[in-house]
């Protein structure tokens, strides 16, 4: 299912990531008179990347070659789209405490039969660049974020590790559930039809 992440080069789409940092500016901050603007960060202890491979392809190969002006910015891609992965005993334990109960949800979450959740069974040291390997791991696709391209590259100097990627036919299935999760429709409570006077 997974290979170890290449060392150098493009990230790929269904790569995981560890150490994600994404730096948001803090609320208090956003108001005119606050007068500076602070600067949060969020650590994101693993990462998968949800970004298309071609785009990322054209992107790395745009900023390598030195393209420039309209050239480069028709390839660019400005952020990278990246979800949360949670080991999936932390989730349950966090679904636990919350009040959430029921074996036939998490029995779903493992199927990968409800859609906002995917499953990931553990990644062997075999397939982890770092050999650590790591636990089975649940997507939530509501825990999407983004991190400007650049600054995702730069950081692999400053902490972000490659470790593993999500393989054919594995990643097909993977896009293609966060797609239908993004096209859902929210369709009104609609009131159950009245019963006939008996």
């Amino acid at each position: 299912m997974f290979t170890p992440a290449p060392e150098s080069g493009t990230f790929r789409q269904g790569e995981i990531l560890s150490d994600v940092v994404q730096v948001h500016i803090g609320l208090d901050s956003v108001n005119p008179e606050a007068g500076e603007i602070a600067v949060e960060e969020r650590l994101h202890p693993q990462a998968i990347i949800l970004t298309q491979d071609c785009d990322l392809d054209w992107d790395f190969k745009a900023r390598e070659e030195g393209e420039e002006g309209n050239r480069l910015q028709l390839k660019l891609v400005p952020n990278i789209l990246l979800c949360e992965l949670i080991p999936a005993d932390t989730l349950r334990g966090q679904m636990r405490d919350a009040g959430v109960r029921g074996s036939d949800l998490w029995k779903r979450i493992e199927q990968n039969r409800d859609e906002r959740y995917h499953w990931f069974s553990q990644v062997s040291s075999e397939a982890d660049r770092l050999a650590e390997g790591l636990p089975a791991l649940v997507v939530d696709f509501k825990r999407v974020f983004t991190v400007p391209t650049d600054e995702l590259y730069a950081r692999l100097q400053y902490g972000v590790r490659r470790r593993s990627v999500l393989q054919t036919p594995f990643l097909q299935h993977f896009s293609a559930r966060f797609g239908y999760y993004c096209l859902r429709v929210a369709l009104p409570e609609v009131p159950p039809p009245a019963l006939p006077p008996a």
